[in-house]
């Protein structure tokens, strides 16, 4: 039976402490009295089983990925998803679902990615039941390792939501999710953009994670679903703001506010939009700005949170002027709204 990635590692740990003349044994059987080589073996190899766990299933699935396809099979499948003969286009998307922690970011991104995009969102390749399931597999991503920050567990369940997106926008052209359906993944994706903690944008080491953005795209879509509800509108305004203002939020600066605002944007757009849903929202950013000044010096963190409302309202404000797609009605009012209360919290 071939071992697992957790027990692979392991093996190799203790194969590199052995070459050194370090004792290996287990945890359990550890003497925390004896030699520092014990000890320090008992620690790494907590360390080591506590780190394969968390990725054992990534590299797992690029292990078995990789296994006689290289990227070049999978990038040229991202480009045109011409399926080889004995090969199915549900297998190979379920593979490239797979590879959506990877830290390379050319698996990540150009093939967790691209391979959805061009077979489920392009070609449209998949049926029902396979798009359910993928959107099933998706949302619970956005679930696993939720609460770490700093870590690769992050990778998976940002781009698990960028996927989710294509099947968003997909669902406006053909839905294949019941009432039940849609809104489960409408809780599941405001559920994660309330609970990611790693906010970072880009990483020199993995590069783009941009979860809020992420997070964001998916919400764009769903926010222009015939089945997202006046409350529903409500509640993404809610989370919009909890997110660019929440305690410890640093100030972000990888185009969170713009992808956050074309989400409201969709809002905005809708037939049942009703301007005056704004008005205790936009108080928020009024009273804000004003607790944030009532201290001098003001704490840092209310600064940043004052920042990000203010970048999340100014993009707003933009998106609202743009005469394309051509403006309704509502949407100029909401507008008109929007730039009276940067006019309050401008600096």
């Amino acid at each position: 039976m071939r071992s697992t990635p957790e027990q692979q590692a392991r093996a190799q740990i203790d194969r590199l402490l052995a070459a050194v003349g370090r004792q290996v044994c287990a945890v359990l059987d550890v003497n925390i009295r004896g030699a520092h080589g014990v000890v320090m073996t008992a620690i790494l190899l907590v360390a080591a089983q506590l780190n394969s766990l968390a990725l054992a299933d990534v590299h797992s699935s690029v292990e078995s990925t990789t296994d006689g396809r290289g990227q070049p099979f999978w990038l040229a499948l991202a480009k045109d998803c011409t399926v080889p003969a004995g090969e199915t286009a549900a297998g190979l998307v379920r593979e490239a679902i797979g590879l959506l922690g990877s830290p390379d970011p050319t698996w990540r991104d150009d093939v967790g990615y691209g391979v959805i995009a061009s077979c489920v969102y392009q070609k449209k390749l998949l049926d029902a039941g396979q798009r359910r399931e993928i959107v099933d597999t998706l949302t619970g991503n956005l679930r696993r390792g939720i609460g770490e920050a700093g870590t690769d567990t992050v990778l998976l369940r940002s781009f698990s939501a960028l996927d989710l997106s294509i099947l968003a926008a997909l669902e406006l052209q053909d839905p294949v999710l019941d009432d039940a359906g849609y809104r489960r993944l409408l809780d599941d994706a405001l559920a994660y953009l309330a609970a990611e903690r790693d906010l970072r944008g880009i990483d020199p080491q993995v590069g783009w994670v941009h979860a809020t953005a992420h997070a964001a795209d998916l919400l764009k879509f769903l926010a222009r679903d015939p089945r997202f509800t006046p409350a529903d509108q409500v509640r993404l305004l809610d989370a919009a703001w909890l997110r660019m203002t929440a305690p410890g939020t640093p100030v972000f600066t990888h185009a969170e506010d713009e992808r956050l605002a074309a989400a409201l944007l969709s809002v905005t757009r809708r037939p049942d939009f009703d301007p005056a849903s704004l008005d205790p929202w936009l108080e928020t950013f009024v009273a804000l700005e004003k607790r944030v000044w009532q201290q001098s010096p003001p704490e840092a963190t209310s600064l940043d949170a004052a920042q990000n409302a203010r970048n999340l309202l100014r993009s707003l404000h933009l998106l609202l002027a743009m005469p394309k797609p051509d403006q309704t009605p509502d949407q100029l009012v909401a507008r008109e709204k929007v730039l009276a209360t940067l006019q309050q919290i401008r600096r």
